[in-house]
């Protein structure tokens, strides 16, 4: 049996996070065995050089690039992403993933696993999340989840001061075990839909 190769070329080396949520919709959709890298050091300079840099250094049939919307249209990033994917050889095939505003509004699912990763899995109602269908209405959803993990952590203003949260948000996107709520976001059910559409 062949096995799919996939490589995540990312905005920055923090959407790695990004990881856990295509092995959600590969799990579902692919037949095959498949293979996930992150093109490492490949985050400066124009999308279409670090594209054919992530070809280069990590051979695959499947690209995934990743741009947030921020404050461009999401269909201005898609011109971007097909632009910059508009020389690749035949037989390796992009897809799209696009969160509105910033990519951690995707990880703000699952409280019990921000708890998890701020060291304090027992953790209590110490905050409260969005609705799903709210993530991507959020202005600063990367300070919401870092605000979440200092307040999952759960320790005194001293304490507070050495704890890095921004270390620990990879680790939320590992603990979430079913992204399923995401498809109350256009931006998921279009990545979605384009992982069906190739698979």
């Amino acid at each position: 049996m062949t096995t799919l190769t996939a490589t995540l070329v990312a905005d920055g080396p923090s959407d790695r996070v990004l990881l856990p949520v295509i092995s959600f919709l590969l799990d579902a959709y692919c037949d095959e065995p498949y293979r996930l890298q992150f093109a490492e050091g490949l985050h400066a300079g124009p999308l279409e050089q670090k594209v054919n840099r992530a070809i280069q250094l990590y051979p695959c049939e499947l690209l995934l690039v990743h741009r947030d919307a921020e404050t461009a249209s999401v269909v201005d990033r898609e011109r971007e992403i097909i632009e910059a994917c508009r020389e690749l050889h035949a037989g390796l095939h992009c897809i799209q993933i696009i969160p509105v505003r910033m990519t951690e509004s995707w990880l703000l699912l699952d409280e019990r696993a921000i708890y998890g990763a701020a060291g304090n899995p027992n953790g209590q109602a110490l905050f409260a999340l969005p609705a799903a269908d709210q993530l991507e209405s959020l202005p600063d959803p990367k300070a919401v989840l870092l605000g979440a993990l200092i307040a999952a952590k759960d320790i005194g203003a001293n304490r507070r001061r050495r704890f890095r949260p921004e270390q620990h948000r990879h680790r939320v996107s590992e603990l979430i075990e079913d992204y399923s709520q995401l498809r109350a976001l256009e931006s998921f059910r279009h990545f979605e839909r384009q992982i069906i559409e190739y698979l």
